[in-house]
């Protein structure tokens, strides 16, 4: 039996959470279709409706048990209240129409939004129009596609990953660049890349297209936890760059994966676009590794 946390309205009540069908998901290897922390074929799942129907990425908050959202059909950030399961806005519209929204973190009650170009959008609660927002963008040539943003506690950056960008072309690599926040200035040179090819190997699929949608460090192993939506896969590498997993995932049950949040205790959520009607929130509690 399924039974699925649903929206009604705007912001709209989020009615149940509960527990959902079985995921079908894999590694490289058939026969493992779980990670060491995860059983990516048994999440919750909850349905987000139409105010989030093109959700594009989620961040988890830990002082209320809240995930942070940006939908591209909106022009604001929404708050996803999961203890009684209401939506509620955490700034009015502060982006044009059309601005391509793709990522989002909070760190020290500000909001940074990313734009697929490279910008930075630094939004502080309660925002009403896009006077109260700050503009960072990455100095670099393009034309650049950016979905994905991570906080580094370590670095006291934010991390953005290349889903494609100018200088990569013709190369087997993905990019990440740092946004240092005590300076607020990015740093051009290369923090770390990821080989495409290490993607592969680990996936044992040479066709295997590595396209990052969204990333977020782990707050209990310290990885870093990248899903590339376009080629359905979730890759695992150190803060580095250096692949150590790589699952495939189904794309009939994970169709537009493209936000990744994890709670303190390592309780990861996945957020899917509505690219079969229907965007959804799904949950995955964490497990230790065994001894």
């Amino acid at each position: 039996m399924m039974r699925q946390l649903i929206q009604t309205g705007c912001p709209g009540l989020l009615r149940i959470f509960v527990y959902a069908l079985p995921l079908l998901a894999g590694c490289g290897n058939k026969e493992n279709i779980a990670t060491e922390n995860y059983q990516l074929n048994d999440p919750l799942s909850m349905q987000m409706g139409k105010v989030l129907n093109e959700i594009s990425d989620i961040f988890y908050v830990s002082e209320d048990s809240s995930l942070v959202a940006i939908s591209d059909n909106q022009e604001k950030i929404i708050k996803i209240r999961l203890r009684d399961r209401k939506l509620a806005d955490i700034t009015k519209k502060v982006v044009s129409p059309g601005s391509d929204l793709e990522g989002v973190v909070m760190v020290k009650n500000i909001y940074y939004i990313l734009l697929s170009r490279g910008l930075i959008k630094a939004v502080l609660p309660g925002a009403t129009d896009s006077s109260q927002v700050i503009n960072y963008e990455l100095p670099i040539p393009g034309p650049n596609d950016f979905e994905s943003i991570y906080h580094d506690p370590e670095q006291n950056a934010l991390v953005l990953i290349c889903k494609s960008c100018a200088h990569e072309d013709g190369k087997q690599f993905r990019t990440a660049f740092k946004f240092d926040l005590a300076t607020k200035q990015f740093d051009t040179t290369h923090f770390f890349t990821i080989s495409e090819l290490a993607v592969q190997d680990k996936l044992k699929d040479k066709k295997a297209f590595f396209a990052p949608s969204a990333a977020a460090l782990h707050p209990v192993n310290g990885n870093l936890y990248i899903l590339s939506s376009a080629s359905s896969l979730l890759v695992v590498t150190d803060k580095k760059g250096e692949v150590l997993e790589v699952y495939q995932l189904n794309p009939d049950k994970y169709p537009q994966a493209e936000g990744i949040a994890f709670a303190p205790n390592g309780n990861m959520f996945i957020s899917n676009e509505g690219k079969l009607g229907v965007a959804t929130l799904l949950f995955f509690p964490y497990r230790s590794p065994k001894k």
